[in-house]
């Protein structure tokens, strides 16, 4: 449609003769999340499910993952191209109003964005820094400052690995929430994504646009695929009342 506006513009041909190009695929699916008492499960059997890991490589792994799929979770970046670009000099500690945040500078498929984490998200960047043998010398703070030109999702020896997703599919496995009851569909670390954005609507009461923002997406795509939580917000919003989640029970320390 747009090449034949401009085809139109430049006069190449007449309105008239534009054909009527109609979008006809298929409609957009509900992606696999999870519910609030499936994150509280996946957080609670955690622990356990490392300490019953091999010693040496694979529970370093394990720990990886664990850190790795909590920050997606609780920052709505992409997994792949957005995680694994993220180096520690695109971390940033900040202090407004006496309140310090954690922004990230991402950059994916959509190009640089800066996002404001949830305030557990830094727990997490501390164990990784914690386990890391080139850096852990170094006070964590300090190491924002420097800019450390470093990758944040590494192994403890400095190896960066791309299979953190097998990884994360055997823990599902092994706790039996690999399939999504709602959807039918395996979940993947992007239904980590797909769970943020959706606390974030149903939780927090973030707008769409905001939302859209700090996920690097158009407004039209929240609202194609987030479309089956219109009720529930409406509900919500209109009603006053927010669903408060437990800290202790949300958040892995």
């Amino acid at each position: 449609n747009r090449v034949f506006e401009e085809a139109v513009a430049r006069g190449f041909i007449a309105h008239k003769n534009v054909p009527l190009l109609v979008n006809r695929g298929e409609k957009s699916e509900r992606r696999p999340d999870f519910t609030r008492e499936e994150y509280a499960t996946l957080i609670r059997k955690l622990p356990s499910w490392i300490n019953a890991g091999k010693a040496g490589k694979p529970t370093d792994m394990r720990y990886l993952m664990r850190d790795y799929a909590l920050i997606m979770a609780n920052t709505g970046m992409r997994h792949g191209t957005e995680a694994l670009n993220l180096k520690w000099k695109h971390v940033t500690l900040f202090e407004e109003k006496d309140l310090q945040y954690l922004e990230m500078s991402v950059s994916g498929k959509t190009g640089r964005r800066d996002i404001i984490c949830r305030s557990g998200t830094i727990n997490y960047l501390r164990r990784i820094h914690e386990r890391s043998e080139d850096l852990r010398h170094i006070p964590f703070e300090d190491l924002l400052k420097q800019r450390v030109d470093l990758p944040v999702f590494r192994l403890p020896d400095g190896t960066v690995s791309k299979n953190i997703h097998q990884t994360f599919r055997k823990f599902l496995t092994d706790i039996g929430l690999i399939t999504c009851p709602r959807t039918r569909q395996n979940r993947t670390l992007y239904s980590l994504r797909h769970t943020y954005a959706t606390f974030a609507l149903l939780n927090d009461g973030m707008d769409i646009h905001a939302l859209a923002v700090q996920m690097g997406t158009s407004i039209g795509m929240i609202e194609r695929h987030y479309s089956h939580l219109t009720p529930r917000l409406k509900k919500d919003m209109l009603t006053g009342k927010r669903y408060e989640l437990s800290r202790d029970e949300f958040e892995d320390r």
